[in-house]
C-alpha cells in the first residue's frame, strides 16, 4: 500500500512542478492567486509534519517538495510578481 503513496505522491509533483518551473523562469506571476498558493503552502507545510511524525515518506517528501514549490511561487509573487 506504501506504493499507492509513493505514485500518488509522484503524481502531485509532476502536476504541481511545470507552474512552479514556469514562475521561476518568467518571474511574472500576475494572474496567479496569492491565496491558493498560502493555502497550499501552509496545508503541504502541515502534511509534512504530519508525515515526518508518523514515519510516513510518501507524504512528508512529497509535501516537503510541494512546500518548497509554493514558497518559491509565493515568494516570487510577493517580491517580483
Amino acid at each position: 500500500m506504501e506504493y499507492v503513496g509513493y505514485v500518488a505522491g509522484l503524481f502531485t509533483l509532476i502536476g504541481y512542478l511545470p507552474q512552479t518551473i514556469k514562475t521561476i523562469r518568467t518571474q511574472k506571476t500576475k494572474d496567479l492567486s496569492l491565496a491558493t498558493f498560502l493555502i497550499i503552502g501552509t496545508s503541504a507545510v502541515l502534511w509534512t509534519i504530519y508525515g515526518l511524525g508518523s514515519n510516513k515518506p510518501a507524504i512528508w517528501i512529497t509535501n516537503g517538495i510541494v512546500s518548497i514549490c509554493s514558497i518559491t511561487i509565493t515568494y516570487i509573487k510577493l517580491n517580483k510578481g
